[in-house]
């Protein structure tokens, strides 16, 4: 991904509206990748240290990378309205 799309994605997710149940915020906080994504995840990683990605290896880098960050930032906002609703 290139640095402006980042920068789009950033600013578009700090900006959404609506609010998140606690429901959903545990929800969101329940989501994670699976032992067998983990596990890729850990091989591509390897392969990338070493110099040894192909172009498709390094496309699968990048997606599990951008829905890591996408995961990330959403978890964060779910734990934000966690602390929101526990007042």
């Amino acid at each position: 991904m290139n640095p402006a799309t980042e920068i789009y994605d950033d600013s578009i997710l700090a900006n959404l509206d609506g609010v998140i149940s606690r429901s959903a915020a545990e929800d969101i906080l329940a989501l994670g990748f699976s032992a067998e994504q983990k596990e890729r995840m850990s091989l591509l990683a390897a392969k990338a240290r070493s110099g040894e990605l192909t172009q498709q290896e390094r496309d699968e880098a990048e997606s599990y990378e951008r829905i890591s960050s996408l995961l990330g930032i959403l978890q964060s906002r779910a734990r934000i309205a966690m602390t929101r609703t526990s007042s």
